[in-house]
C-alpha cells in the first residue's frame, strides 16, 4: 500500500512538472507568435503609409515641384495675418491645405513626424469655400496637425502598439470634431512615443522622429512628432497632451511656443492614454491635459480665443471642463506686472543656456517697468517626488499588461526591467545606484504601492496643491518664470528613463502637472559656444547632472526657452505674458 502511494505522488509531481513546462513553453510559443504577426502589421502598416504619402506627393506636385512661389508665400504669412486672409476670401482653404500639406510632406522626409496624411481633409477645405464670409467660424480655413494619440474617425490611434492597428477610430473625438466645428482642417496626424510616456519620440511602428533644427537631435516627446512638423514649417498650429511636460518639452527643443491648460480649462477627455475613452484603469489624480502647439503665441492666442468662445458646450460634451469662457481684462492687461522667477529647482542645476534665458527675460521685464523678483518656490522636490509616486504607484503592473507580447520601444523596453524588478533586488541595488546618483536610486526603487500607501501620496499631492497655491498668494505674483527644461535639445538615447536622462528631463516640467496650474513654453535664445559648461563639482554631485553637462556640450546652436506658470483658470494671463517676451526680445534685436 506504502508503495501504491509513493507511486502515485511520484505521478502526480511527474504530471504537474510536464504539465507545467508545458504550459510555460505553449505561453513562450503563443507570445512568440503574436509578435511575429505584430511585426507583420507593423510592416504592412509602414507599407501602406509609404503609398499614401506617395501618392499624395505626386498630386500636389505641380511641374516637377512640390512647394512652387505660390506655396511658400502661404507659408510666410504669420497664423494671424493667414486666419485674416481665409477669413476675408484672398486665400482659399484649400490652396492653404495644399501649402501646408506639401511642406509637411518635405519636413516629414528629414523628420519622420507625419504618421498620416487625413485625406478628408481636402472634402472639409471644399466645403469651408461654400460657407458665406459672415458665417466663418473662427479658426475657418486653419490646418491644423493632430497628436496620434487623439481617436480620429476612420483613423488608427495606437501610441506606437501594434495590437491598435488596423482598429480605425469609429467617431472624431470631442476635441478634434469641435476645431471642424470651428471650421478648422485637421489635416496629419504627427508621432508619439510609445505609451506617450518618454521624452523622446519613437515608437516600434513609426520609427524615430529628429529634430528639425538638427537632425542628431530628439525633437522631445511625447509631442515631438508635433514639435518637429510645427518647428519645421510644416504646421502651423497643433494639439498634443501633456502629462509631465509633452506639450513643453517639444516647444523647448524645436523653437516653438506650447500652452498646457489648467486641467478641466479644455476637454479632457478623447486621447488613447487618458480620460473618457473607457481605459481598464486610469491613473489616480495626475491626468494627461489637452493643449495646443504653434509657431508663434498669436497662434495659441487664435486657439484658445477660439475653443473658449464655446466652453459651455465643452462642459455639456466632458463633465471635467469648466465652462469659463475666454476673459479679456487678464489678456489685455494695463498695469505692470508682478513676476517671479528661479532658474534652479534644488533638484537637477539646469544647463548654462536655460539659465541664461531666465535671465534674459527678467531683464526685458525689469526694462519694460514690471516687478520681478527672485521666487523659488521652496517644496518644489517634494512636489517633483510625489508626482514620480504618483505615476509609478502600481510599479508598472498595468503597463505591463498593456505591453504583453507587443513589440518594445528601447526607451520603454528599458523601463520593464524597473518594472519586473523584485523588491527584493530592487533594495539590495538602491544603495549601489545610490553611490552615483541618488536620485535615480529613489526613482528605481519607487513602486509598487498599497492601496493605503496610495492614499497617502494622495493627501499629499492634495497638500502641496494647496501649500503652493497659498504661498503663491503670499508672494503676490501674476506669473512665474523658470527654465523651459534642464537642457536644451538632446540626442535621443537622452530619453530614457535609466541609461538616460530623462529624470532630470522632467524635473522642471512634472512639478506643474502635479500642481495642475496652466503653463506655457516660449523660445527665448540658443545654445551658444559662450555657454559655459557645468563645474565638475556639480557633476560629481551626482551623475544624473553629469548627462546633463553631456547633453549641454552637443547642443550648440540649438533653441532655448522658458516656462511662464500661472495661476490656475488664468490662461489669458500666461498667453499675454508670453507674448509679451515675445515682442519684447523682437524689440531688443
Amino acid at each position: 500500500m506504502e508503495w501504491w502511494y509513493g507511486s502515485m505522488l511520484e505521478g502526480c509531481v511527474v504530471l504537474t512538472a510536464v504539465g507545467f513546462l508545458t504550459f510555460v513553453i505553449w505561453s513562450k510559443v503563443l507570445s512568440y507568435n503574436i509578435k511575429m504577426e505584430n511585426k507583420k502589421k507593423i510592416k504592412q502598416k509602414q507599407e501602406k503609409l509609404k503609398a499614401r504619402k506617395k501618392a499624395l506627393e505626386e498630386s500636389l506636385t505641380v511641374n516637377g515641384e512640390l512647394l512652387e512661389s505660390s506655396k511658400k508665400k502661404i507659408l510666410g504669412l504669420r497664423v494671424k495675418e493667414l486666419s485674416e486672409r481665409l477669413r476675408s476670401g484672398a486665400l482659399s482653404p484649400t490652396e492653404v491645405l495644399q501649402a501646408f500639406q506639401s511642406k509637411a510632406l518635405a519636413v516629414d522626409k528629414e523628420t519622420n513626424s507625419v504618421c498620416d496624411f487625413i485625406l478628408e481633409a481636402l472634402d472639409i477645405a471644399k466645403h469651408l469655400e461654400t460657407i458665406p464670409e459672415n458665417q466663418r467660424g473662427p479658426l475657418f480655413g486653419i490646418p491644423i496637425s493632430v497628436k496620434e494619440c487623439f481617436l480620429v474617425k476612420g483613423y488608427d490611434s495606437t501610441v506606437g502598439l501594434a495590437s491598435l492597428l488596423f482598429s480605425p477610430s469609429e467617431q472624431d473625438c470631442e476635441f478634434v470634431k469641435h476645431l471642424k466645428d470651428l471650421h478648422a482642417i485637421p489635416f496629419c496626424i504627427t508621432n508619439v512615443s510609445q505609451l506617450c510616456f518618454t521624452i523622446n519620440t519613437s515608437n516600434p511602428i513609426y520609427g524615430q522622429t529628429y529634430n528639425p533644427r538638427n537632425l542628431a537631435l530628439s525633437p522631445g516627446g511625447s509631442s515631438g512628432g508635433e514639435g518637429a512638423l510645427i518647428g519645421g514649417g510644416g504646421s502651423i498650429l497643433g494639439i498634443g497632451t501633456d502629462i509631465g511636460g509633452s506639450l513643453r518639452i517639444p516647444a523647448h527643443v524645436n523653437g516653438i511656443c506650447s500652452l498646457r491648460p489648467t486641467n478641466g480649462r479644455l476637454y479632457m477627455s478623447g486621447m488613447r492614454t487618458s480620460v473618457g475613452v473607457g481605459n481598464k484603469a486610469v491613473m489616480n489624480g495626475i491626468y494627461s491635459v489637452n493643449g495646443f502647439l504653434s509657431s508663434c503665441t498669436d497662434g495659441l492666442e487664435l486657439a484658445m480665443r477660439a475653443m473658449l468662445s464655446k466652453s459651455e458646450n465643452m462642459a455639456q460634451e466632458d463633465w471635467r471642463v469648466v465652462p469659463l469662457g475666454w476673459r479679456e481684462d487678464l489678456f489685455a492687461r494695463e498695469k505692470k506686472l508682478r513676476v517671479g522667477w528661479y532658474d534652479y529647482d534644488g533638484i537637477f542645476p539646469a544647463a548654462s543656456a536655460c539659465k541664461r534665458a531666465v535671465h534674459e527675460v527678467v531683464k526685458l521685464l525689469e526694462d519694460d517697468g514690471h516687478e520681478v523678483v527672485q521666487w523659488t518656490p521652496p517644496i518644489l522636490p517634494e512636489m517633483l517626488d510625489t508626482f514620480n509616486k504618483i505615476i509609478f504607484a502600481d510599479g508598472g503592473r498595468h503597463t505591463l499588461d498593456i505591453l504583453k507580447n507587443e513589440i518594445l520601444d528601447n526607451s520603454l523596453k528599458e523601463l520593464t526591467y524597473k518594472y519586473r524588478c523584485p523588491s527584493w533586488l530592487k533594495t539590495f541595488l538602491r544603495p549601489i545606484i545610490g553611490m552615483f546618483s541618488k536620485t535615480l536610486a529613489f526613482f528605481f526603487t519607487a513602486g509598487p504601492f498599497s492601496g493605503s500607501e496610495a492614499w497617502t501620496h494622495n493627501a499629499t499631492m492634495d497638500t502641496l496643491i494647496y501649500q503652493f497655491t497659498r504661498l503663491w498668494q503670499d508672494a503676490g505674483l501674476d506669473v512665474l518664470i523658470c527654465p523651459g527644461m534642464v537642457y536644451p535639445a538632446f540626442p535621443p538615447e537622452h530619453g530614457h528613463w535609466l541609461s538616460g536622462s530623462a529624470l532630470p528631463g522632467i524635473s522642471y516640467t512634472a512639478v506643474y502637472n502635479l500642481v495642475r496650474c496652466p503653463v506655457g513654453a516660449v523660445t527665448v535664445t540658443r545654445q551658444g559656444k559662450e555657454d559655459e559648461d557645468m563645474t565638475e563639482e556639480l557633476m560629481r554631485k551626482d551623475y544624473m547632472n553629469r548627462m546633463v553637462g553631456e547633453v549641454a556640450r552637443g547642443a550648440d546652436g540649438c533653441p532655448v526657452g522658458v516656462q511662464v506658470v500661472g495661476r490656475h483658470f488664468q490662461e489669458e494671463t500666461v498667453l499675454y505674458v508670453m507674448k509679451l517676451i515675445e515682442q519684447l526680445k523682437e524689440a531688443s534685436v
